[in-house]
């Protein structure tokens, strides 16, 4: 049987404890209830989930985070990682709770003292990443409800990311850097064309996609060599030039050479967005 001794008591429903040398945020109905520090847990059915492992973080960022989050956060992230297991299956609480806890605290507060939170990348973030998006969604309302503070659309985008970053491998700082990369080139797009781009055209979100791709091709080095170059910087030069161009901008951000085939497909796609511009 897992013994914990209690190193500090957040709320009734919420401990901090010590298991041999890890530490744990324990989380259960009623758990803190009559407890002090040092106790032993000994009643184990009580807990509802071994919530968080805190081992990850050194002794500073340990004292920080217990003094500045609040424990309804935690019961809420709680909540939050239910939900998310529900939707889709899978249990990435382990994952991504510390930085998630912190997140909604932190976003929480700069609300309540009225500071906008703005997110410049969240159209491109709602389509890139609709299943965690709507799962932000859901997220949402929980802490609405929960905390009765109003949270807005731009909030949606950063949990998007979060919880993308918690699911098998991914990384929700290279999303983040995606994301942004992609923001910036549509950006020169519509300065290169002097066009302002529909958010919501089928185009636009097919441009999208294949920026996406293209990313994730060459990270993964899979990209493959075709004959249709010569023949479209014959027909569509301009398209092919602000292809090479945002080809550069893509390198310079990844560090990484992008091919020939990729630029030339980049430059189709400029030219269906620049032909629905011009009809």
């Amino acid at each position: 049987m897992d013994r914990y001794q209690i190193t500090k008591i957040l709320s009734n429903n919420v401990l901090l404890v010590k298991n041999d040398k890890n530490r744990y945020v324990l989380v259960g109905k009623g758990l803190g209830f009559g407890k002090a520090k040092g106790d032993i847990l000994e009643n184990t059915e009580a807990i509802e989930q071994k919530f968080i492992s805190l081992g990850s973080l050194v002794d500073f960022e340990y004292e920080n985070f217990l003094e500045s989050v609040d424990p309804k956060i935690i019961e809420i992230c709680k909540k939050i990682n239910e939900m998310i297991k529900k939707e889709i299956g899978e249990d990435f609480s382990e994952k991504i709770n510390v930085g998630l806890i912190d997140h909604i605290n932190f976003a929480v507060k700069r609300l309540k003292e009225g500071v906008d939170i703005v997110n410049p990348f969240l159209y491109e973030t709602r389509l890139l990443y609709p299943v965690e998006y709507e799962l932000a969604k859901k997220a949402v309302v929980i802490i609405e409800n929960d905390l009765s503070v109003s949270i807005p659309d731009s909030e949606i985008g950063f949990l998007t990311l979060h919880f993308f970053g918690g699911r098998g491998s991914n990384d929700k700082n290279k999303a983040l850097e995606h994301t942004k990369l992609i923001n910036i080139i549509i950006s020169f797009v519509e300065k290169k064309f002097g066009i302002k781009i529909n958010r919501t055209s089928f185009d636009f979100k097919r441009f999208l996609m294949h920026l996406s791709g293209l990313i994730d091709r060459l990270e993964n080095k899979s990209i493959s060599r075709d004959s249709l170059t010569l023949q479209i910087k014959e027909q569509i030069p301009v398209e092919y030039k602000a292809a090479y161009d945002i080809s550069k901008i893509i390198e310079k951000s990844l560090k990484l050479k992008m091919l020939e085939p990729e630029i030339t497909y980049t430059a189709i796609h400029l030219h269906k967005l620049k032909e629905k511009k011009e009809n």
